[in-house]
């Protein structure tokens, strides 16, 4: 099996106190990449139990999509974990276990955990197991290297709030790969606050995207 990197974005210490001491609480054996979106603060001077992070720098101004390629590319030539720094991993092995999953079905191009705060009802728990889905929110996600080899990175063209996500789930239909979600990885979406979509509140306009979504994907719904 290769290697696996969690890759978290963000711009707050408190956030990654929680999120990456979930990580060490219940799951071993990954690197993670936290890609500062911090304007110089460091986020990395704490000491944890398992694994240091690798601090990246992140790009002014922010955007979703260049951060996650930053991490991505660092990572190589591990498959990745798509981690927003306000989700909390509460199934133990949970990320391996969706790795594991990747491998035995290759047909699937990502899997994303199930969660218990999102906009897709289809990532809510239903203990079914691995079920095809036509698109999820980038919760959390694994990527396999392989479906980065053959369908790329995320569009750096969506600077705005969302879509990016969207967008990547066309990408891998499109490469004629399928999206689904795993039952058995749960993350917790409901106790922190979001801080790295460039907001204080975390909600910024998503028309701009909306429209470049509309106008690469014609006829697609958002």
């Amino acid at each position: 099996m290769n290697g696996l990197t969690v890759i978290i974005p963000s711009r707050d210490k408190s956030n990654l106190i929680e999120c990456m001491g979930a990580i060490n609480a219940k799951q071993s054996h990954v690197q993670i990449i936290q890609v500062d979106d911090s304007d110089g603060r460091d986020l990395i001077d704490i000491e944890w139990p398992f694994y240091a992070g690798i601090n990246v720098p992140g790009k002014k101004p922010f955007c979703f999509a260049r951060n996650c390629n930053i991490g991505i590319r660092v990572a190589a030539p591990d498959d990745v974990i798509l981690l927003n720094d306000d989700a909390l991993l509460e199934t133990p092995s949970g990320f391996t276990a969706m790795q594991r999953e990747a491998e035995a079905h290759p047909e699937y191009g990502i899997i994303g955990a199930t969660t218990n705060l999102t906009g897709q009802p289809l990532q809510w728990r239903l203990n079914v197991g691995l079920r095809e889905v036509p698109w999820f929110a980038f919760i959390c996600v694994l990527i396999p290297r392989r479906t980065i080899e053959s369908v790329g990175m995320l569009d750096e063209r969506y600077s705005d709030y969302g879509a990016e996500d969207r967008d990547y789930c066309q990408m891998v239909k499109a490469a004629g790969l399928k999206c689904a979600v795993y039952d058995h990885c749960f993350v917790d979406h409901s106790k922190l606050t979001s801080t790295y979509r460039g907001s204080p509140t975390g909600q910024v306009s998503r028309e701009k995207n909306k429209a470049m979504f509309h106008e690469k994907w014609p006829g697609v719904e958002f």
